[in-house]
Order: C-alpha cells, then sequence, then structure tokens
C-alpha cells in the first residue's frame, strides 16, 4: 500500500503521469475452526488462523454478537484469533 502514488517520466520537455492505487487483500481464515467438546463447567477455547495480524473479528453464536464479558474472552496474538468460553454450560452448545 505504500507504493501507492503519483509516479512520473520526465524527459526534459515532456512528462508522463501514472496514478497508482494498491488494493490490499482482504483477510481470510486459512485455518477453519474446529469442533469442540467438554464437560460441563470446563472452560472450552477456541481459535482459528488468520492471513493477516492483528485483523478486526467479530465473534458469533447462533447468529449473535459475542462480547468480552465475564463468560466469554476475546483476543488475538498475531494471526491467532482466540474465544474462550468460561464455565461451560449446555447452553454454550
Amino acid at each position: 500500500k505504500t507504493d501507492a502514488g503519483l509516479y512520473t517520466c520526465d524527459i526534459g520537455t515532456d512528462v508522463a503521469k501514472s496514478k497508482v492505487s494498491v488494493q490490499e487483500k482482504p483477510t481470510e481464515v486459512t485455518k477453519q475452526l474446529e469442533d469442540k467438546t467438554s464437560a460441563a463447567g470446563q472452560d472450552i477455547s477456541l481459535s482459528c488462523e488468520l492471513s493477516k495480524p492483528d485483523a478486526n473479528i467479530r465473534w458469533y453464536k447462533d447468529g449473535k454478537a459475542i462480547r468480552k464479558s465475564q463468560k466469554y474472552d476475546l483476543h488475538q496474538e498475531g494471526t491467532r484469533a482466540i474465544l474462550i468460553i468460561h464455565d461451560s454450560t449446555v447452553k454454550d452448545s
């Protein structure tokens, strides 16, 4: 993206100009989530790998957004996005 800008070729009496735009590739999931089974009361950790570090991601359960709370811990380590479900119950299935 730092290569974007206006480029010119100057031959003394004439100038050629070109505007260069560089589109970044969208972030992609490179390693999918895996199914997990746990006994009630235990923490469950879900993670996936992304093509870029520090991507803006959102976690959902059954179409509803998950936010950081006492129940859910969400964080990223480089290209790895992690969701920890604390004190799991049957409702977390």
